[in-house]
């Protein structure tokens, strides 16, 4: 797994469109020429702090050599990029999302002695470096209110723009879906191996290489199943899910993240092994992810959140460090016999259902949990830090279409206790959790849409 730079600039001076790439680590060396602010995915090949000590309030600035597309390469200094992938060799850590490089603190045994004074190179063309033809990687961050809902395909409407956010509806499903029957035994992995557990319906399909563009391999992995993960690439197109190149026996597959649990130790892969878990442990399926812009998958509609199917009255837990319910929400309108809109007439995505407080605006019963920031996993506070939450920060998450709540308003709930339970209430087409996660920089909850400007992916803070 490589470390990737991208070029941020100076977000509070939007007038630099560029920035400069010097042959050496400090200002004084010669600029060799400039690069595009938003340029990403470029590869890190060596680091190393300011040789004449240049620093920020007492922090050295540290300069990290890029290898850009045309070959050419030069140094940056590190307030002016974000980095992504395995900085283990450059004194960094894993790094699963991309972080402000001038927050991080490299490792003291990694810093290297400054290069020699470079010799007078021959002439180099100063064009500016196209920036990479990949979308910038983004995987998870603050989305700002969305104004216009992405129209969806006619086999699954989903309501239009409307003053509080829509519920999308699950992949179609059966009414009642049932969790298939068990697949064949796979032998566990030893303690502490990097390993993929398939979480997905039924047999999930695999692919040649990273990404959606591989054809598929023909070999299907059943539910459950584990499998030890040797390497991990991202995706660079659509919602730039990351990719799992697993062992089968023998045979290398590659599997898309959203399809798959992980543990064992993943820190050298990238992946954050302190995460929450899933709410509903082991007993659930992928139905579908985050997708948000910029990383909006045009191709599907738009959802802000995470759903799991399960089977009905499968329990759901809140994290493992406690938390505090800001919201416990019961339908009024959502009845034993017609839990959801479709059991009472509406279509799937009626409009009028996201204005309804007796739907609860389409979540059906919902509880929303507060998680501080002392309560929040180290990666997932570093996460915070680096979109600029300071420590009074929280994370509000919803579980939404319960069948039934467990906890009431202001309730303290302990560590991984038991919130409700899985159902298909509100604007819902099958048993589900609508998981949903939103940012914000005071722990005072004021209500669900006045966080809005918070929302983000889920992965963030949650195993898949």
């Amino acid at each position: 797994m490589t470390l990737l730079a991208f070029i941020r600039g100076l977000p509070d001076v939007p007038s630099v469109v560029e920035i400069n790439v010097r042959s050496g680590p400090n200002t004084a060396y010669e600029l060799r020429f400039k690069v595009p602010v938003g340029s990403a995915d470029i590869p890190v090949v060596d680091a190393r702090a300011d040789d004449k000590g240049a620093n920020l309030n007492g922090k050295v600035y540290q300069w990290l050599q890029l290898r850009f597309p045309n070959g050419q390469s030069g140094w940056v200094r590190d307030d002016l990029i974000e980095i992504s992938g395995n900085g283990i060799p450059f004194g960094y850590p894993n790094l699963f999302t991309r972080t402000f490089a001038f927050s991080l603190t490299r490792a003291a045994s990694f810093s290297q002695p400054a290069p020699a004074a470079p010799a007078a190179p021959a002439p180099v063309a100063a064009a500016p470096v196209p920036a990479s033809p990949a979308p910038t990687i983004q995987p998870v961050g603050v989305v700002q209110p969305v104004g216009v809902v992405q129209p969806p395909a006619p086999a699954a409407p989903v309501a239009p723009a409307v003053p509080v956010a829509p519920v999308s509806p699950v992949s179609p499903a059966a009414p009642t879906p049932v969790t298939p029957a068990a697949p064949a035994p796979v032998p566990a992995m030893p303690s502490g191996i990097p390993t993929a557990i398939i979480k997905t319906q039924g047999a999930a399909n695999t692919r040649t290489g990273p990404g959606s563009n591989f054809p598929r391999t023909g070999i299907t992995l059943p539910r459950n199943g584990r499998y030890p993960i040797l390497e991990v690439q991202r995706e660079m197109a659509g919602q730039q899910y990351r990719w799992f190149k697993l062992n089968n026996n023998g045979q290398f597959l590659w599997i898309r993240e959203d399809l798959v649990t992980y543990d064992g130790d993943t820190t050298s892969l990238g992946l954050p092994g302190d995460l929450y878990p899933s709410p509903m442990k082991e007993n659930y399926w992928w139905v579908r992810g985050y997708n948000m812009p910029p990383n909006m998958d045009t191709g599907l509609v738009q959802h802000d959140g995470w759903d799991q199917g399960a089977a009905t009255g499968e329990p759901i837990f809140a994290g493992p460090n406690g938390g505090l319910v800001v919201k416990s929400f019961q339908c009024t309108k959502c009845t034993e016999a017609q839990p959801n809109t479709l059991s009472q007439g509406f279509s799937l995505g009626d409009s009028r259902i996201f204005n309804d407080a007796g739907w609860g605006n389409g979540y059906g019963n919902y509880i929303i949990v507060r998680y501080t920031n002392d309560q929040l996993p180290a990666s997932t506070r570093s996460f915070l830090a680096s979109r600029g939450f300071g420590a009074s920060a929280a994370i509000f998450v919803m579980y939404a279409h319960l069948q039934r709540r467990l906890v009431e308003e202001n309730v303290v709930v302990g560590p991984g206790q038991q919130i409700g339970t899985c159902g298909n209430t509100g604007n819902s087409e099958a048993t589900h959790i609508h998981l949903e996660m939103r940012a914000s920089a005071s722990p005072n909850f004021t209500g669900w849409f006045n966080v809005r400007s918070g929302v983000m992916d889920a992965v963030a803070l949650f195993k898949r």
